[in-house]
């Protein structure tokens, strides 16, 4: 192996170790909440060389998102080929999710994430970010992949005519994006009621094709 590739393995896997030292530091607090300085502490490193290998917070928090949005479509895309009507695809999609939601909590919080995020962030410079650009049409690849799955389902006859595929798949994310930032007071009340969050995620999934469904 010559030296420039051995120096190319070299800064990869620390940039590797210092992404999931700061997935570490995120399974107990939210990103917003976490410093450079923690981060640098958690790898071994100082804070200025944590900036050699990314060049500010924005940086490093879309390499973490785009680590996990490529574990979710990969995640989606080999579970949905197996089925064969449009239907079965999209159960098949919905349970891909549920999937990588229950082993990869941290990165499924991350996608949804609050919109303390966006604030601390500088919006320009994150609109312009290749990280974001690339976590971006990751995101619309996964959306598409369900409105392709409902649209064969309503050529199919399964699923209702009436139902437009992507205001469905808008309306699926945006209930994600509600359980993930679900406030304290309603997980309050579903566990007065004995609902747990996999009974209540199942029965969600569940509803949801029921109102699909023809």
């Amino acid at each position: 192996m010559s030296l420039a590739k051995w120096k190319e393995r070299e800064r990869e896997q620390r940039q590797s170790d210092i992404i999931d030292a700061a997935r570490k530091l995120i399974t107990d607090k939210d990103f917003d909440e976490i410093s450079m300085n923690e981060i640098a502490r958690e790898v071994g490193l100082g804070k200025s060389t944590l900036y050699l290998y990314f060049k500010n917070k924005e940086s490093l928090y879309f390499a973490i998102v785009l680590r996990g949005i490529h574990i979710w479509a990969k995640m989606i895309k080999e579970e949905v080929k197996k089925g064969n009507s449009g239907f079965e695809k999209f159960i098949l999609y919905g349970k891909a999710n549920r999937e990588f939601s229950n082993q990869y909590p941290d990165y499924f919080r991350l996608l949804y994430s609050p919109t303390s995020i966006k604030k601390q962030f500088d919006m320009d410079k994150m609109n312009s970010s290749e990280e974001f650009q690339e976590v971006q049409a990751l995101f619309k690849e996964i959306m598409f992949i369900g409105i392709d799955s409902i649209q064969k389902g309503i050529d199919e006859g399964e699923i209702r005519p009436e139902v437009d595929p992507t205001e469905a798949m808008i309306l699926l994310s945006i209930i994600f994006n509600g359980m993930v930032n679900m406030g304290d007071w309603s997980k309050d009340i579903l566990e007065s009621k004995g609902i747990g969050g996999e009974k209540f995620n199942n029965d969600v999934g569940d509803l949801f094709l029921h109102m699909l469904k023809k």
